[in-house]
C-alpha cells in the first residue's frame, strides 16, 4: 500500500512521518546529549540530512556552513550559537553516541517500511545483499583495507548491505582485510537481518561472490532462512537428481537444467611429517541449481538455492531482481555523497552510514511517490526546504521581514 491517497508527496509531508516522540525517547536512552551544549543528537540528525539534501560533494565544512545558513537556522529553529567550526563537527563525529544513530534508523526504517508492501514475487519478500567500496587516497585512514601496490596503496572501508526493494534494510562497516572476500561479509550481513527479521516469507538474493560451501549449508541448516545465490561456472558438483524441464513456462531465456546436487569444498589436511595439502571433499548438504541463459545474455547463469517448490522461472525471476541494490548503490554515491568519507573516524563513519541509509528513506518515498528520478528527487527535495522556510517567514513576520530571525536580504 502507499504512504499517503494522493499522487503527489510533499517533503514536509514526509518529515511529518518521522516518529518524533521515539527520537526523544532514543535520544534519552542512549544518552547521546550528555556532555554537549550545541550539536545534541537531534540537531546532528537533521544537520546531516539537510547537508546530504542541500550540499554537493559534502564535507565537514560543507556541514559548518550549513549550520549557519539561515535556512537550516530557521526550519530547524537553531538559537544561540550561530556558527561551528569544521573541527567542532569531526570531534563532535568521532564521539558522538553511535547508537543513538543505529536506533534511530531501525526506527525510522521499522515506521516507512510498515507502510508499504513489499512482497514481490510468489509472495516473498526479496532482500538483495551486496557489498560496495568507498577507498581514502590520502591514507588518513587509521582502519581500513588496504589495496593496491606500493606506489599507489589505499586503505578502504567496506559496506555490506541489505536492499527491499525500496529501502536500505541491514547494513554493517567492514575495516579488516580479512572482510575482503565476500564469503565472509556476505553470510554476515545475510545472519545479521534473518536474525533480526526471522521471516519464513524471505528470500537472501546475492551474487557468485559468496561461494563458500560451509556457508551456503549453514543458511539451509537454519530453520525458515531462505535463499538464491550466483554459482561460478566452473564450480565442481555431484549431481543427486535431475529435475524434468519445463521450458514453456521458462519466460526468463532458456532453461538448461533444474537439479538437486551437493557442493564440493576444498579443506586442508596435514600429514604425518607436517606437510600441508589441499584436499576436496563433499558436503553433506543437498541443494537446487537451475541452470539458464537469460535472452539478453550469450552465457548460462547457474543459480543454487535451497527452495524446492518454486518453479524454475519463479527462482530465475527473482535472482533477476537482485540488480535492484546496484542501482541503489550507484544512487547512494552519485546523489548522496557516498562515494567520499565525511569523517576518518570508525564512528563517525558509523554515523554517516545509518544517516545515508535515513536520508536514502526520506528521496526513496519522495521518488516513488511522485515518480522521479533519483536526481530530479533530491534537486525537488533541496527546493522544498525553500518554500518551508518561506511559510515559517510568512507566519513569523506577517510579511514583515524584520520580525524575523534571519538578516535583511
Amino acid at each position: 500500500m502507499k504512504i499517503f491517497d494522493k499522487h503527489r508527496i510533499t517533503l514536509a509531508e514526509i518529515l511529518r512521518e518521522i516518529p518524533e516522540e521515539s527520537l526523544a525517547q532514543i535520544s534519552k536512552k542512549t544518552h547521546v546529549d550528555h556532555y554537549t551544549k550545541v550539536l545534541n543528537g537531534k540537531l546532528m540528525f537533521y544537520l546531516l540530512i539537510y547537508g546530504m539534501l542541500r550540499v554537493d560533494r559534502l564535507s565537514q565544512r560543507g556541514l559548518s556552513d550549513a549550520f549557519s545558513s539561515p535556512l537550516f537556522r530557521t526550519i530547524f529553529n537553531v538559537n544561540g550559537k550561530k556558527e561551528i567550526s569544521h573541527s567542532s563537527i569531526s570531534d563532535r563525529l568521532s564521539v558522538i553516541e553511535l547508537n543513538f544513530f543505529r536506533e534511530a534508523y531501525e526506527c525510522i526504517y521499522k515506521r516507512y517500511s510498515s507502510l508499504y508492501t513489499r512482497k514481490e514475487i510468489a509472495g516473498m519478500c526479496l532482500q538483495r545483499v551486496d557489498s560496495t567500496l568507498v577507498a581514502e587516497s590520502s591514507n588518513k585512514l587509521r582502519q581500513g583495507i588496504t589495496t593496491g601496490n606500493q606506489h599507489g596503496k589505499k586503505k578502504m572501508i567496506k559496506y555490506t548491505i541489505n536492499f527491499d526493494g525500496t529501502f536500505g534494510s541491514f547494513a554493517l562497516m567492514h575495516d579488516q582485510p580479512r572482510y575482503t572476500s565476500e564469503v565472509l561479509a556476505l553470510p554476515e550481513n545475510v545472519m545479521g537481518h534473518f536474525k533480526k527479521e526471522p521471516n519464513h516469507a524471505t528470500v537472501y538474493l546475492f551474487d557468485r561472490g559468496q561461494c563458500s560451501a560451509e556457508a551456503f549449508k549453514e543458511m539451509k541448516e537454519t530453520e525458515n532462512l531462505l535463499f538464491v545465490s550466483r554459482l561460478m561456472d566452473n564450480r565442481k558438483l555431484k549431481y543427486v537428481k535431475e529435475n524434468s524441464i519445463d521450458q514453456d513456462s521458462f519466460d526468463s531465456g532458456v532453461l538448461h537444467e533444474d537439479a538437486i546436487i551437493k557442493l564440493y569444498k576444498k579443506e586442508v589436511a596435514t600429514s604425518k611429517n607436517g606437510k600441508s595439502t589441499n584436499k576436496v571433499v563433499l558436503v553433506d548438504e543437498e541443494f537446487r541449481i537451475v541452470r539458464f541463459t537469460p535472452d539478453e545474455a550469450e552465457k548460462p547463469i547457474t543459480l543454487i538455492t535451497n527452495m524446492l517448490n518454486l518453479s524454475a522461472a519463479e527462482i530465475a525471476q527473482m535472482y533477476r531482481r537482485r540488480w535492484d541494490i546496484e542501482v541503489f548503490f550507484r544512487f547512494l554515491k552519485q546523489e548522496l555523497n557516498f562515494s567520499h568519507f565525511l569523517s576518518l573516524n570508525e564512528n563517525g563513519i558509523q554515523v554517516i552510514l545509518y544517516m545515508t541509509l535515513i536520508t536514502a528513506m526520506l528521496v526513496m518515498i519522495y521518488k516513488k511517490e511522485n515518480e522521479l528520478g533519483y536526481k530530479t528527487a533530491v534537486r525537488r527535495m533541496g527546493i522544498e526546504l525553500e518554500s518551508v522556510v518561506l511559510a515559517i517567514i510568512v507566519i513569523e513576520s506577517g510579511g514583515d521581514l524584520k520580525k524575523t530571525k534571519l538578516p535583511d536580504p
